[in-house]
């Protein structure tokens, strides 16, 4: 079987504190999140400086709470970190498709 090239990392990105709160409404692993959006955009920077720096493509996914939950069931995926990395690496591979 052939090994697919990872083209790109989508890392879901949360635009400001209200819409952080949102999505923490929603997941169920919301307790291993950052407490705050400030906290949140530090750790989020550094996992996405340190990515470019390794050399891959790194896709800010940008997606309203409601967007997320709907995929996520749609995709059998739970709210939590499991849905967050799939659905931002689909969403990063749209951009290739």
């Amino acid at each position: 079987m052939e090994r697919m090239e990872i083209k790109a990392i989508g890392i879901l990105w949360f635009t400001n504190s209200t819409q952080y709160a949102q999505y923490l409404a929603i997941f169920d692993d919301a307790s291993v999140m950052a407490p705050t959006y400030a906290k949140w955009q530090k750790r989020a920077a550094e996992v996405y400086e340190t990515a470019l720096r390794s050399g891959k493509d790194v896709i800010k996914v940008y997606a309203g709470a409601d967007e997320f939950k709907t995929w996520c069931i749609a995709n059998g995926k739970g709210l939590n970190a499991e849905g967050r990395m799939n659905f931002a690496a689909f969403k990063a591979g749209e951009k290739f498709r």
